[in-house]
């Protein structure tokens, strides 16, 4: 994918999640403007690691490394969900977070 295109959409994808949770949160709204560079980021790590995104659940049969993957998304999306309960800002921030540190380690990853 070319440079630009994705630059393009994950600017979009960060506006879209700025604005939609601009629009249904009634306090923290300052957090909101954090929300545009992090998912604008994970959005543009994600289209360029697209294939090792893909494939990533089919090259992995070891059932050690599946109970570790398991656990993380657990634990990941049971404290989302509390921060969610907290602020939805805060709640939207910390999945964005997570997702950030996925795209990270899949990068490192496919770099050695």
């Amino acid at each position: 994918m070319r440079p630009a295109l994705r630059y393009a959409i994950s600017i979009g994808v960060g506006l879209v999640v700025s604005a939609l949770t601009w629009e249904f949160t009634t306090t923290d709204r300052l957090i909101t403007f954090s929300l545009l560079p992090l998912y604008g980021v994970v959005t543009s790590m994600i289209l360029a690691y697209k294939q090792q995104w893909l494939s990533i659940s089919r090259r992995n049969t070891n059932w050690s490394a599946r109970k570790r993957a398991a656990v993380i998304g657990g634990v990941g999306a049971f404290t989302g969900s509390l921060l969610l309960q907290s602020s939805v800002p805060v709640g939207v921030a910390g999945y964005g977070l997570l997702i950030l540190g996925m795209a990270g380690a899949i990068a490192e990853v496919e770099r050695l």
